[in-house]
């Protein structure tokens, strides 16, 4: 509409909009804001408050428009994580936002437990909210805050990384995360760019003094354990694991050899930089990485793509 038309015909206009519409609220959208919130830029134009329900995969999630942001676009990371098997597990999500991820892992993939960390507070009321709607705030504990200070130490079998652009400062938290003992998987999501012959995360991140073995050190166990999904090409609605046999390279006839390989040199390059991560955290103790699944959430233009990377960790005996 027309700048300053609303401060002309006052309310009327959205009255009528909203009669045309069949709704009793409006709203204008605006860009999501970098503070660390991802605070979305939205203006009620018309009614009392932001508060909205939106359902997803049979779950129901409450939250304030004005206030948080709802990200439709990972609908098939959602998808994937309600088919995993988690029962007798404890989950971290340590981005939790209003449940995105923590919701699918409790109502459908059965999480025995989990610790969800977000320091929105706007995000945490909504969490809440969505806990309480699904019937699922027995089996999940709430912390508020930076997830680097309060995150639980030595709990987990599975970590959800669930940020965007890039989840790295995340890393050493998820790590110190997963049972000491026995170790797990994390979910690590990352935006990669495809546009050129290496992945930038990858380059910027590896660090010959710490060893980083990148892709051209990868090892022939690696390669052969990884399995490459565009999700929205397969209708399958088998329940699996993050390391499902049915996760086909459903890829290779989609996409560029070189993308593919950009997709596999940066998730090796995450799991070397995992490997000394917990290395470090457990002192002498020796770990090993496995990248067991590079998932494709989505791509933005130009050539930058939205990757899950389920990478296994476990502790050598000995």
């Amino acid at each position: 509409y027309q700048q300053n038309m609303d401060s002309r015909l006052g309310d009327d206009i959205w009255r009528l909009i909203a009669e045309v519409l069949s709704c009793d609220r409006l709203a204008q959208k605006g860009s999501i804001a970098s503070n660390g919130y991802r605070t979305p830029s939205v203006r009620l134009l018309l009614g009392q408050d932001g508060w909205v329900e939106h359902v997803d995969n049979g779950i129901r999630y409450t939250y304030d428009v004005t206030k948080c942001m709802f990200s439709a676009g990972n609908v098939t990371e959602k998808l994937r994580v309600s088919r995993f098997h988690c029962e007798n597990e404890t989950v971290v999500d340590l981005y939790a936002g209003i449940g995105y991820f923590t919701l699918p892992y409790l109502v459908h993939a059965r999480a025995d437990r989990l610790h969800a960390c977000e320091w929105n507070p706007d995000a945490v009321e909504a969490l809440r909210k969505n806990l309480r709607l699904n019937g699922v705030e027995d089996r999940c504990v709430v912390h508020f805050g930076d997830n680097r200070q309060l995150c639980p130490k030595d709990v987990a079998d599975r970590v959800n990384l669930g940020l965007i652009p890039s989840s790295e400062p995340g890393w050493e938290t998820a790590c110190a995360a997963l049972k000491g003992c026995s170790g797990g998987i994390l979910h690590i999501h990352g935006n990669v760019e495809t546009g050129k012959s290496t992945p930038k995360s990858c380059m910027n991140d590896c660090d010959e003094s710490e060893n980083v073995k990148c892709s051209n050190n990868r090892t022939e166990n690696e390669i052969d354990s990884m399995k490459v999904s565009e999700r929205n090409l397969t209708n399958s609605t088998d329940k699996c694991s993050s390391n499902c046999s049915k996760c086909s390279d459903l890829s290779a006839k989609t996409q560029p050899n070189s993308t593919k390989e950009i997709w596999r040199d940066w998730s090796l390059g995450v799991s070397s930089k995992i490997r000394v991560i917990l290395e470090r955290l457990h002192t002498p103790h020796i770990w090993q990485t496995k990248v067991l699944h590079i998932e494709h959430v989505k791509s933005y233009a130009p050539h930058i793509d939205h990757l899950v990377v389920d990478i296994e960790c476990r502790p050598v005996p000995g």
